[in-house]
């Protein structure tokens, strides 16, 4: 099984980070009531954070590291697509170099959080795929499981991988 790799904006890591975090957070509060007593309010969940570190190889690790940072400094949000997750909607935080320098090595971590922004309107029936887009991409945007997604078109072969132009059927 080839492992997909992990996308933000169209722009694919070479080499799928070592570790990912996932921190999640609801905001609570606890207030005290006479006699011993106390509530719990809920006040929603806060935006994810995901972060991790990984190594980028070859002699051209350094151009590959560029290519993450110019993403970063492009800023803006879009789809976070990590392998056998759902898409993220989310901005990238952070990125770093990190570690001692080793020949065609360069370690670095990062950081992304997620934007909880709703989303509005009536699904169509069929999507044209744009450039770069992928499955996840798509199912991020309509909120429609990935599983669903791969299940209603048995003829894209590669969730990562979508022709522009082609038409791919949401229900």
């Amino acid at each position: 099984m080839k492992l997909v790799p992990m996308k933000f904006k169209g722009v694919s890591w070479h080499h799928n980070p070592r570790e990912i975090k996932f921190e999640c957070e609801k905001s609570v509060n606890e207030l005290k009531a006479p006699f011993e007593k106390s509530y719990i309010q809920n006040m929603g969940r806060k935006n994810m954070i995901i972060s991790g570190t990984g190594e980028l190889y070859g002699s051209d690790c350094m151009q590959q590291f560029n290519a993450l940072l110019d993403l970063f400094k492009e800023g803006g949000s879009g789809v976070l697509s990590i392998p056998h997750m759902q898409g993220i909607f989310a901005v990238f935080e952070s990125i770093r170099i990190c570690g001692e320098p080793k020949p065609d090595i360069l370690e670095y971590s990062f950081v992304f959080r997620e934007v909880m922004e709703k989303k509005s309107g009536q699904p169509p029936t069929v999507h044209t795929a744009q450039s770069g887009e992928t499955l996840w991409d798509i199912s991020y945007c309509y909120d429609i499981p990935i599983d669903l997604l791969v299940k209603l078109n048995p003829d894209v072969k590669r969730p990562d991988e979508i022709a522009e132009g082609a038409k791919v059927i949401l229900c």
